[in-house]
Parts: C-alpha cells; structure tokens; sequence
C-alpha cells in the first residue's frame, strides 16, 4: 500500500510543518516517531491535533517504508490528490432531480469505501459524504478498489455527521440508515425523492447519536446463515433499489 502511495507522502519536520501551516486540508493522515521529545515534532503534533488530523505512531522502520526514505525526520504526512467538493457544490448542481447521497461514518476499510465509490457512481449518486478524522483517509487503496470511479465522483468532507444529517433533513432529505436489525424492508422504504443513505462502520455500525437523526432506519434480509452482509454489498444493495425506483 505505502508503496503505491510513495509520490503521496511529505515527509521531514519543516517540510510537514509547512504543509500544515498552508494546506491542512490536503492531509489524510500524519504519521509520527513514538518519541516525539523534539520541539519539531512537538509543534507538529500540537497543530495536527488543534486542526483536528487524523494521526498515529508508527515505528522508524514503518516510516522509512512509508516515505521511502531514511531521511523522514520521524514524522510523514499521507497527502490526498482528490479534489473534495462542499455539500453546497454539490446541491447548487446536483446530478438528479431529486439528489441521492451517500454518507458513510468511520470506515476502516479502504476497500469497503473504494467499493462503495465504485458502485455510488455506478448508480448515478451525487455524492459520497465522509467524516473528517473518521475512518480511512482516500489513499491509493481506495483509488484502486474504485475501479478509476473516484475521478467521477463527487467526495465531500464535513466536520460533523449529525450537522450534516439536520442541514440535510432542513433541506428536505430523507435520511436512510441501514441497521440489519430495523422493521422496515429496503424495498419498502421510499428512494425515490432527494434521499440519503447513511452507512455506519464495520463491526460498530452506527453511532447511536447518529441515528437520531434519521428518518428511518432499513434492513437487507438475510435468509442464510451469516449474521451480517458487508458494509460496501449493503450500501450496493440500497443504492440500485434506489435507482430502480427512480427508472419506474
């Protein structure tokens, strides 16, 4: 993985430092030596943790293969080359009449979330909404595993999920979240106007919080023997239920 990301990677006390002084936004996540006595590195982890970064300590051995140098300084910063867009970008031109979004919180997966990009796109969705310092940052896996679907999609990032959720509700959205323990069949819920999916993390799901601020909460049925479906073949399945309502 890190080393198909090496040209993603800044790395280097005042080279990183920098970036967080002038593009915070262009970084998914901060890797850092576990002593981090160095003023430096100190003021590194400070700012990173005042703006809110996702960060996390990796051995010398671990950095050196991430920045694919020796001359890391104890401290990389996985940079993201995916233009996010604002929910506002996204509603002042959306792609459907009624718009269908895809929020999902705290994925872990790449994978999972490349996949979901793939088939979100796949299905004509307006969006995929994440949520900053939640879950994996956009890296080179999740390029891979769109299948070339995340140069077409539109990625938003917000700060809050349940903000997110009332700006949306204000707006006349109707907000979806998939609960494999929920009354309410996928196929009887009503996809058909401007309309939300929100997906919540591996194992975890959603948090509680969230789950406030949703409209309804849906089930896949599963008739076999596994307790639960993947999170990315669950959010595959509300997707193209949604875009079949439409094409009725």
């Amino acid at each position: 993985m890190y080393t198909e990301q090496s040209e993603n990677v800044v790395y280097g006390r005042n080279a990183v430092l920098e970036l967080l002084q002038n593009k915070p936004d262009s970084i998914e996540k901060i890797y850092f030596q576990f002593n981090t006595s160095h003023p430096k590195l100190k003021e590194i982890v400070i700012t990173a943790r005042r703006l809110k970064l996702v960060s996390g300590k990796a051995r010398l051995e671990k950095l050196t293969q991430i920045a694919g140098s020796a001359k890391h300084q104890g401290v990389c910063a996985l940079i993201t080359t995916v233009s996010f867009y604002t929910l506002e970008d996204v509603l002042a031109c959306p792609r459907n009449t009624s718009p269908l979004l895809v929020v999902l919180q705290g994925l872990e997966d790449p994978h999972n979330i490349g996949a979901i990009i793939r088939t979100a796109e796949a299905a004509a969705a307006d969006a995929v909404v994440l949520i900053e310092g939640r879950g994996a940052p956009v890296n080179a896996a999740v390029h891979k595993a769109s299948a070339g679907a995340l140069s077409h999609m539109r990625i938003c990032k917000v700060k809050s999920l349940v903000r997110t959720l009332e700006y949306l509700r204000e707006r006349n959205f109707r907000v979806f979240a998939a609960d494999m323990d929920a009354e309410l069949n996928y196929t009887d819920a009503d996809l058909k106007g401007s309309t939300v999916l929100v997906l919540g993390a591996e194992g975890s799901g959603l948090s509680p919080e969230a789950m406030k601020f949703c409209d309804s909460t849906v089930r896949v049925p599963i008739a076999g023997c596994v307790e639960s479906l993947n999170v990315s073949v669950t959010a595959g399945i509300l997707l193209y239920e949604s875009m079949r309502q439409r094409l009725l």
